[in-house]
């Protein structure tokens, strides 16, 4: 067991000493919707963001990340800033092999409220939403563009015949975005190096990520690749099939690797890919909210 869970937190160690990990470069995250009007002032702080996505995608280990000040540098020798406003492409930028780029394109807040004679709850929830676009440094060529949006509980409260009780984020939008900028370097680092089964030992199911990519609750599928496709007019690789073969659930997670268990299905096999579904504390939320009996 001790040698499994060695061998496991060295991968990446190993990975990295060969040079393997790809150098990714984060250019500045900018905002299209703020707004300095006093009517509907709204300030993202993009910037918090970027350093977010650095901070994920750092501890995600599989990337060299190049800092902000090179990436300034390179950008600059290169006159790509006006590329980006332009085409959003980049060529022959030496020393990266993949630029991130994009724009905060949602951000608000919203409010549920129930008031019933002497009782009043209300629940603040705020959505953050970013553009993002991965491009190949070498070729200019878009690998990724995705959007990611994200929603958080950021306030609660209840009022019951005079009392009230209220519990609120200290920064709801830090909060946000901490959760969008895992979810963005979670679609990223999956594009590029798929979650995948890299152990088995008993009823232990150990996967090739830690807790910078999946949390404990998290619930996700065991899929097995089977025959690829090829676009016969473009050559282009169309992916292959798949095959689910099991649904298991996240029980611990560690800096390098995670531990799961499984929950249906059949014992996975190594290197068998594994695909999010959700989290088991959202989806038990869910479905409290459920009605039994005859509905109204």
């Amino acid at each position: 067991m001790l040698m499994l869970l060695t061998a496991l937190s060295s991968q990446t160690a190993l990975a990295d000493e060969e040079g393997d990990l790809p150098h990714i470069a984060v250019t500045e995250i900018v905002s299209t919707v703020d707004s300095r009007e006093w009517q509907d002032y709204k300030n993202t702080k993009s910037s918090n963001f970027q350093t977010m996505l650095e901070t994920q995608l750092t501890k995600i280990n599989r990337f060299r990340i190049m800092e902000r000040n090179r990436v300034d540098q390179v950008l600059g020798e290169q006159a790509l800033q006006g590329a980006f406003s332009q085409n959003g492409t980049v060529l022959n930028v030496s020393g990266v092999d993949y630029i991130v780029y994009g724009s905060v394109t949602k951000f608000g807040t919203s409010k549920q409220v129930v008031d019933v004679g002497s009782v009043r709850t209300e629940r603040a929830a705020t959505t953050f939403g970013v553009d993002i676009k991965v491009v190949d440094a070498r070729t200019g060529e878009i690998r990724i563009a995705d959007s990611v949006e994200q929603t958080v509980t950021t306030g609660e409260g209840i009022a019951l015949r005079g009392l009230t009780r209220v519990d609120g984020a200290v920064d709801p939008l830090a909060d946000v975005q901490r959760a969008a900028a895992r979810k963005t370097a979670a679609l990223i680092t999956g594009s590029i190096f798929p979650v995948r089964v890299v152990a088995i030992d008993g009823a232990s199911i150990y996967l090739n990520f830690g807790d910078a990519m999946l949390q404990t609750g998290d619930l996700l599928d065991v899929v097995r690749e089977g025959r690829a496709f090829v676009d016969p007019d473009t050559g282009r690789s169309l992916g292959s099939t798949r095959k689910k073969v099991a649904r298991i659930r996240v029980v611990d997670t560690t800096s390098e690797f995670s531990t799961a268990e499984l929950i249906s299905g059949e014992s996975p096999q190594q290197s068998d890919m594994v695909l999010f579904v959700g989290n088991q504390g959202v989806q038990a939320q869910a479905s409290q909210r459920q009605r039994k009996g005859r509905q109204i």
